[in-house]
Parts: structure tokens; sequence; C-alpha cells
């Protein structure tokens, strides 16, 4: 995500295939094997196995017109002049792709105007009448020099400010051309700058989108871009490991209950029982991964293990579970039978955004705590007002990602995680607990046929 993982980590000896791995899915995605991407160092990129045959680069701009662009906003003036695309305008807008695009790598150059300006590359960029919104690749000349840093345009705003970042912080020359690579690849977000490293982000919000170019709106500015291109690397789509109906492909061991009612995953236990934690865990081992769990919370505490070991004794797994309880602590990683709390929630705050940023993230997290989604509206049943909640869990070489309601909870390195181990859903023990699920699900690239 930023500098409390990734930029850290590129200063100290790392192998150098820190995310590949082979991954057997469960149920419905028994079978199929797919491994993450290498962070590429290099101008071309690292053979990714878990994407369609990479195609060759394509010219998305033919330096006479501006075919296969379009301007969804009703200002902004769009030409094209010596082989260059030109926008002015006075207020904000982005010319953007008619096409959509979902795994791919991108390039292009863009050079800044003198005096006050802003720019960025939308990648996957989401449009309406009027409006683009998305990730955006930053172009940022000012003096705290984010560019190359990932920002949420209309929605969360700042995912990846390069705050003392100092090495991604340098790619951008304010004076010349500068040379923009973006991959995105399943979840997976790669920028690099004039072949600087400065994002390396999992989120689980697009899978797809347009590719932008922006305006930020500074009055009679003018900015330019060129050589655009892009490679097609397949898409990525969610794949259920439960199937609604039954817990095929699942394995029990402990205490509490597991029952399937009306497509809903119920899972129960007692006080008065008094039985040890319960585990539901996958049949096959999981090596990397990205997983998306829907779940309406009760009472009690649960838990989503990954990479784990189930034991015959108490409290039958070993390894790493993402918290889910209502707490603060919710998203947390804790690590049963080894550390304990290994990070909780927002850890990353004090490393990775100055202190005026700070209000934001907690704002998006609050939103996240009572189970808002992105449009700030719960999503609930018509017999339960109880709200339903996502999380999703990205799991690369040691790295762990947690989104809730897709607020980023934890970014973080277990240097001890598994190579390999079952998923699992938990029951804690020794206490009234009531949780439900109605989706688990694994990102996993979409078949050919």
């Amino acid at each position: 995500m930023m500098k409390s993982f990734w930029l850290t980590s590129l200063r100290r000896a790392r192998p150098k295939s820190w995310a590949i791995a082979t991954l057997i899915c469960a149920g419905a995605c028994s079978g199929h094997l797919a491994s993450a991407d290498d962070a590429p160092k290099q101008p071309t990129p690292a053979k990714t196995e878990s994407q369609a045959p990479a195609s060759e680069m394509q010219s998305l701009f033919d330096g006479k017109s501006l075919s296969g662009w379009t301007n969804p906003y009703e200002w902004g003036k769009t030409e094209v002049v010596d082989g260059e695309i030109h926008l002015t305008a006075d207020k904000k807008f982005f010319l953007v792709t008619e096409k959509i695009f979902h795994d791919y790598e991108f390039e292009g150059e863009v050079k800044l105007p003198e005096g006050k300006s802003n720019s960025g590359f939308m990648a996957r960029g989401q449009v309406s009448p009027n409006k683009v919104f998305g990730y955006q690749a930053e172009a940022d000349p000012t003096d705290r020099r984010w560019s190359g840093g990932l920002y949420d345009e209309g929605r969360r705003q700042w995912l990846n400010p390069l705050w003392e970042q100092p090495e991604a912080q340098a790619a951008f020359d304010r004076d010349r051309w500068n040379r923009y690579r973006i991959r995105c690849v399943g979840n997976h977000l790669q920028f690099f700058i004039n072949d600087v490293p400065t994002t390396d982000y999992f989120d689980p919000v697009d899978l797809s989108g347009r590719i932008g170019l922006q305006h930020h709106g500074e009055k009679g500015q003018t900015y330019r871009f060129r050589n655009l291109k892009v490679r097609n690397l397949g898409s990525h789509e969610w794949k259920p490991l439960f199937d609604g109906k039954s817990l095929d492909g699942w394995e029990t061991v402990g205490g509490g209950t597991w029952t399937v009612v009306d497509g809903i995953l119920q899972g129960r236990a007692s006080s008065e029982a008094n039985e040890p934690n319960g585990m539901l865990y996958s049949k096959h081992p999981m090596t990397d991964g990205t997983y998306r769990i829907e779940y309406r919370f009760k009472k009690g505490d649960s838990g989503f293990f990954v990479r784990s070991e189930i034991t015959e004794n108490k409290p039958f797994a070993k390894g790493v579970q993402c918290e889910i309880d209502n707490s603060d602590e919710v998203g947390g990683l804790y690590q049963t039978g080894g550390a304990g709390w290994l990070v909780r929630p927002l850890h990353y705050l004090e490393t990775g955004f100055p202190k005026d940023r700070h209000a934001v993230v907690n704002r998006h997290w609050k939103q996240a705590r009572e189970g808002l989604q992105l449009d700030k509206k719960p999503v609930v049943s018509d017999d339960d007002e109880t709200p339903w909640n996502m999380m999703t869990v990205s799991v690369h070489g040691k790295r762990i990602v947690v989104h809730l309601n897709d607020c980023l909870a934890v970014d973080h390195v277990v240097e001890d995680l598994a190579d390999s181990g079952v998923i699992a859903l938990q029951l804690h023990g020794n206490q009234d607990l009531e949780v439900d699920f109605r989706k688990v699900e694994m990102l996993v690239p979409t078949s050919e046929e």
C-alpha cells in the first residue's frame, strides 16, 4: 500500500519473487490454478500467470484525431496539436476512452504547464454525465511532490499519498515530459513514473473502467499528453466458495453449529453449551488470493482465517485471522497460536498519512464501521435491519490487506505467515454468538470458455 509496507521493503533485501504462489480454489473454483504477479521493477512487466496471455501494446491515440476518446462533460476544450492531445478549460474535466478496460498495462506521457497546475491519469475511471470518478495516478508538481500517488477521485480521496516517501517523490520532473506506467491486474494497482515505482496497492472497489486524462481546472492552462498505449491483460471476476445451498467444499471441527437457511450460512454458539471454538474450513489449502465475505453480525466474536492450520486440539486452528465482531478491532489481524494481536485497524495512519489527512480517513472508517457502503447506504434484508458488511482480504506473499466496506483497515506484512493453509470461519467458544454469511468469494481470472 504505502510506506509502511512496500517502499520500506524495497530498501531491504527481499526475494525477487515475493508474490508468486499456486492457488487451489475450493467449491465452485475447485481445480482452478492462479498465481499473483510480481511487482515489476523494469519497463517490461513480469510474467503473470493469473492473467490472459498478454497482447501487444496497442496505441490509444493515432496522433491525428481523438478517435476512441470522449469528453463526458459539457465543458472543456480538446484538440490535437503536433501529435499531442491538448486539454484546456476553466474548470475540471476529463477526456476518457470510449472503451472500458479490465486488466491492463497502460503507458502515457504528460507535460504540465508552467505555473499552478495539477493533472493525472484515470485508471479504471467510472463515468457519468459531467462526472468522472475512481482511481487516479496523480501528477502533482507542488512542493509536497505526490505525483504517482493514488487518489480516489470523487470518493475516498487519498489512498496512497506519497508522504515522506523520498524515492517515489523524486520520480516526477516538473520541467519535462513524464512517462507513466499503470498496471491493473485483479484488485492490484501499480503505478510507475519514469520507471520508478510509486504505488503498490490492493483495492476491491473497481475491476474495470475507462482510462482518462485530467485537466484539473486551472483557468486557461493547457495540459499536453502523448504516446498513449495499452496492453490487454485479461480480466478477473468473483467466484463463490459457498454455493448458498450446502457446506460442499467445507469441513467443520469444534463447537457451535453451521447451517444453511434460505441461502444464508448461519453460525451459532451458546455460552450455556460451554463448547470450545468452532471452525468451518476449506477442504483445500490456499496460497495467494483475494477473498470477499459478506456477513451480518449479531453478537459474539468471529473471524476469517487465512493460510492457517487446523489442529487436533483447542482452539483447533493456528494462523492469522481477520477479526469479525462489533468492536473497533474489526478487520484487525490476530495470530492464533502465535503472537496474538499483530495490528489493529488504521495502524497505517501515523506512518502513511500526514496529520491533516487523518480526519478524512477516520470519517470513512466510522462510516464503514456503521455498515455503510461507499454510497453511504446500509445493505439490509427485508426481515432484519442488521446491516450486511463486506470484508475483502488480499493475501499475497507475506502481505495481508483488509478492507471493511471498501475502507482500508489493515495493510501489513506478517513475516512468519505460512506459505499455504486453509481459509476458515470461526465461532468463538464459550459465548453467545450469532453471525450470518451470505457470500464467501474468491477473485479469479475470468475463464476464456
